[in-house]
């Protein structure tokens, strides 16, 4: 228990509240983040959008060759 104490005063001692510059720094920091997670979540969703398209274009032009044929 006495280990409990000490480590409580030692916390009391030497914590400080983050200025609050420190503060709006970690407050950008995350904004920063998640728009970097919303950037790579749009730019992936533009990936498979322009994928899906060249997929469509391709069958298309496939189905009309056969149309052509037959």
């Amino acid at each position: 228990m006495n280990h409990v104490k000490q480590s409580w005063q030692w916390l009391i001692n030497h914590w400080t509240m983050p200025t609050p510059a420190e503060l709006v720094a970690e407050e950008l920091v995350n904004a920063q983040r998640s728009k970097l997670r919303h950037q790579t979540a749009q730019e992936y969703h533009a990936a498979i959008v322009a994928y899906n398209v060249a997929r469509i274009k391709r069958l298309e032009s496939l189905t009309a060759k056969q149309e052509v044929v037959e």
